[in-house]
């Protein structure tokens, strides 16, 4: 039976801590390709420290990870105290409220704080950006408040209550005994807990998205974005040296544990060395909340221009592959801006961080009928070309003529356009039944199928599908292109956006509705991939455009950007990297000869006739659309969720409970 354990827990071990290997190895690979180690090399780690972005995103992760930890160990431990200290009913019901954070699933904590935050910030202080880098910190320092709780209080339940009015007894204050013997009773908790709060801190990405505003982004919302392009080596090399830099921190501080449990059994006082030890520790943590708070603060005072953009995510060059790094080369042509780059995953969801307001954006990229929307309700502001001359390069047809979604050419430029299609793997599916949009509906390939995860793309496919027109009002036309999107879920593998790229790339579906471009961007790294349009039915030719939201703070230095992206030579080596087609055909004089001469980028005049462009359905129909879209593909374990109060009253409950502990000890100490 002992033997089965032993081997049970090393398997055990083996499943939890092989990915973490796999990801040591991959640092120190030659090749990109973690599945075949070509050679040793420490250049991934020489990449990584020369990439002051990705040190900077590392720096404010933990940055937030430290500040987050010290506040929720301070209150947090306090709190224990006074829920120690209350009645066995009354405390139940604390621990209750304090637990929510915890159990609570991750994305409803998100929401919810968003929510508040926006509802303080926007509504009741009327402050324009209401998310920012307080509004982050108070988030992690509620689900790392919980953490800190959970592990002190056994520490308390275990230490003897006498010690404690033994103390005071002997002429010591409330607070006094607080500090020199609960405190020091309760102190392996206390590490525990600071060192749960903050690792849960460090890698938290669900909650940071959703209460993260434009001025202060951690490293695993950024990481989120590199879901459209294979992770580039360096990335494997920071996170192997932030794994070793969390497992020396446990190892150090269980040594430091076990060394002073044995002082502390054979009552002999620790040792010289060890008290420098923990000391050295003390300083070191404290030096860090000091240099980054200094960093945060005082370091970024720079007179520089800060211009919020948001876009697609990984949709402009960065630099790798040989590309044009595009934020570098602006910023070097204009050195007094500095470009913050944000990232969205649908037109949806930057509409709604737009109208729940909270966030300070400068330039925006949403396609033509989001366009169309948002102009119609007053959320874009007119451009100044004067500022923009390069717009003069913009083809005519049909960007500046025929144009539905901005037909007066005052609210937007076109940034890329390009056609919906399908996405099928060869190996697996065959060709006779690669005909139309059908094949999204084929149960020969039940649970290999892949449905774009956006209410008005979904809703186009199945409208191509049944013949009806793609900007159609008619709620019965509407109703039964629902009915056919729910009789296609028990198909589905899962509804993606971004997830795609490496779901289709590993094989793990073999069919998907998306972008020309990106799916140009697959088939490079898988070439059993194949693209097609069912030209037949139709499908969505369509043009993302970049635009100034109302919220801008920096109209002209927005305006200077979209001027220079405007460029046929910073076009074309833009189209380069992300694989769509550029509006300006100047721009296919700068590009890679094999896309320019795509014609699943640049398909032929004759198909493209057969695409059709999206329109603005009006705010009723929108919303119709949307309200269909969900009740015909998300599950009952996809609802919404309320309860935006729940997570700040448990918070608040937790801090009373802590104050009214140090009342009932100050209130013993002068019964006695």
């Amino acid at each position: 039976m002992k033997r089965a354990n032993r081997i049970l827990t090393i398997l055990m071990f083996i499943f939890l801590y092989i990915p973490m290997v796999v990801l040591i190895v991959a640092s120190f690979n030659t090749g990109k390709d973690i599945t075949q180690f070509e050679g040793f090399t420490l250049r991934q780690y020489g990449e990584l420290f020369r990439d002051q972005d990705l040190l900077g995103l590392l720096g404010n992760s933990i940055l937030i990870a430290l500040l987050s930890t010290a506040i929720s160990v301070t209150f947090g431990t306090l709190a224990a105290v006074g829920i120690h200290r209350l009645k066995p009913k009354m405390r139940k019901l604390v621990m209750s409220m304090t637990n929510i954070p915890m159990t609570n699933p991750d994305i409803v904590t998100g929401v919810s704080l968003s929510l508040l935050f926006v509802f303080v910030g926007t509504g009741l202080l009327g402050n324009r950006e209401s998310l920012n880098f307080w509004t982050l910190l108070i988030a992690h320092v509620t689900f790392g408040l919980p953490y800190v709780i959970l592990n002190v209080m056994p520490k308390l339940q275990q230490m003897n209550p006498a010690l404690t009015d033994a103390a005071m007894d002997l002429g010591c204050t409330p607070v006094k005994a607080f500090f020199k013997v609960i405190l020091h009773e309760i102190s392996p908790g206390i590490v525990a807990g600071g060192i749960m709060a903050f690792t849960m801190s460090l890698d938290d990405f669900v909650i940071s998205y959703f209460v993260t505003g434009s001025d202060f982004v951690t490293l695993p919302v950024e990481i989120y974005t590199y879901t459209k392009k294979p992770i580039q080596p360096k990335v494997y090399a920071m996170f192997t040296l932030l794994f070793l830099l969390i497992a020396v921190l446990m190892v150090g501080m269980n040594l430091l544990q076990i060394r002073a449990g044995r002082k502390k059994d054979s009552k002999r006082p620790i040792s010289k060395p060890w008290q420098i030890a923990r000391r050295c520790i003390a300083v070191a943590v404290a030096l860090a909340l000091v240099v980054g708070g200094g960093f945060l603060f005082f370091g970024n005072r720079q007179e520089k221009i800060i211009l919020n953009v948001k876009n697609w995510g990984m949709n402009m060059a960065d630099g790798t592959d040989d590309t044009l790094d595009i934020i570098a080369a602006f910023e070097e042509k204009y050195p007094n801006i500095k470009v913050n780059m944000s990232y969205y995953e649908s037109n949806e969801a930057l509409y709604s961080q737009l109208k729940n307001g909270g966030i300070t954006v400068d330039v925006i990229i949403p396609s033509d009928y989001m366009i169309h929307r948002m102009i119609e309700e007053g959320m874009l502001l007119k451009l100044n070309f004067d500022n923009i001359p390069n717009f003069q390069y913009v083809d005519e047809e049909p960007f500046k003529n025929n144009n539905s979604y901005d037909p007066t050419n005052e609210y937007s430029v076109p940034y890329t356009w390009g056609t919906v299609g399908i996405l099928y793997n060869s190996k697996y599916v065959d060709e006779a039944d690669v005909t139309g949009w059908e094949l999204m509906w084929n149960e020969k390939y039940a649970g290999k199928i892949l449905m774009i995860d956006n209410s008005r793309d979904a809703m186009g496919i199945a409208q191509y599908l049944l013949g009806y027109d793609v900007n159609t009002p008619d709620k019965a036309e509407l109703q039964a292109c629902a009915d056919k999107l729910a009789e296609q879920r028990p198909l589905v593998q899962q509804y993606v956006m971004d997830q795609i790229y490496s779901t289709m790339e590993n094989e793990e579906a073999w069919i998907a509705a998306y972008y020309a471009g990106d799916c140009m961007l697959m088939m490079e790294n898988n070439p059993d991939l194949r693209f097609y349009l069912p030209e037949h039915q139709g499908f969505n030719r369509f043009t993302d455009a970049m635009c100034i939201p109302t919220c801008s703070q920096e109209k002209e230095a927005a305006e200077l950007f979209i001027n220079f992206m405007c460029d046929p030579e910073i076009s074309g080596a833009n189209m380069d990297y992300i694989c769509y087609a550029s509006p300006i055909s100047e721009a296919k004089n700068h590009m890679e000869e094999y896309l320019a001469e795509s014609d699943i980028i640049y398909p032929d005049s004759k198909i493209l006739e057969k695409g059709t462009a999206y329109k603005y359905l009006g705010g009723d129909t929108a919303r119709y659309v949307e309200s269909l879209y969900q009740a015909a593909t998300k599950t009952a374990d996809n609802q919404e969720a309320g309860g935006s109060l729940v997570i700040p009253i448990a918070m608040l409950v937790v801090l009373v409970g802590a104050g009214g502990g140090l009342w009932i000890l100050k209130r013993k100490k002068r019964k006695r």
